[in-house]
């Protein structure tokens, strides 16, 4: 009898040792964001941290890697953290190095400007941060599939321009930006399906959208509302580089728009 009653003792202290650890986690049960974590190691051979996330039907996740806090992407994965469902990683990665090339060149067309990249594009397969490249992005999705649905790459430059800074002499160095540097570029392929969307304010208007986007991502900012009271000038282009706002943006156009926007600020 005092055997039995050892015994129930003995497995009563093992289930709540057992209950102890799934809560304290002690290392036999990995946490959602432990699991997370560790598929993104697996993924991307890195180390990641998680700056936030919810569960909404899936989890959503905001993350960065270990070795740089500020760029930070969005994950989903399915409910129990057991598989990335998608992932913006290499995505925000190429938006940085688009960020890094073009910035200097819309500086020098819209002084005080910032620009911010937004890629949307299908997941990677294989690929990793010190690898991946816009070119590398196009080359993979070209040759993938040929299914388009699969395969799109879409890029929007947003530029946050200082119309206080905004000169009548430097119309040609804004317009040259749009048509030559971007246009040919669309053209040559060295860039895929592009829009540019151009809010304008004053300094402080820049200041505060730059805030904003460092902060978080896109589709996590309030960067819409924000925006969405300021005047705006958006841009396509055809597959032959050539720049339209409704009809083909031309000088003309552009200095009609711009100058509508200016006086509408």
């Amino acid at each position: 009898m005092k055997q039995r009653k050892n015994k129930r003792n003995l497995l009563i202290v093992c289930m709540l040792l057992l209950a102890l650890c799934f809560i304290t986690g002690c290392g036999l049960f990995k946490s959602d964001t432990e699991q997370l974590k560790d598929l993104l190691e697996d993924k991307y051979g890195e180390k990641f941290e998680i700056e936030s996330y919810y569960y909404d039907g899936d989890m959503w996740a905001m993350c960065y890697p270990v070795n740089d806090p500020t760029l930070l992407f969005q994950v989903r994965t399915d409910e129990y953290a057991e598989r990335i469902k998608h992932d913006y990683y290499l995505q925000n990665v190429v938006a940085r190095q688009v960020e890094e090339e073009y910035g200097p060149l819309v500086e020098q067309a819209f002084p005080g400007s910032y620009l911010s990249v937004d890629i949307s594009a299908a997941d990677y397969e294989g690929q990793t941060a010190d690898k991946v490249s816009l070119e590398s992005m196009l080359q993979y999705h070209n040759s993938s599939s040929d299914d388009e649905d699969e395969i799109w790459t879409h890029i929007t430059l947003y530029i946050f321009a200082d119309k206080t800074q905004m000169l009548e002499n430097n119309i040609e160095n804004e317009y040259a930006l749009l048509k030559d540097v971007i246009g040919i570029r669309v053209a040559n392929g060295e860039l895929p399906d592009v829009i540019v969307k151009m809010y304008i304010g004053d300094t402080s208007f820049v200041r505060d959208c730059k805030d904003i986007i460092k902060k978080t991502t896109w589709a996590d900012s309030d960067i819409y509302e924000k925006v969405k009271d300021y005047p705006i000038i958006w841009v396509g282009y055809d597959s032959d580089g050539t720049p339209y706002n409704g009809p083909d943006l031309t000088l003309e156009r552009y200095i009609e728009k711009r100058t509508e926007v200016l006086n509408n600020g």
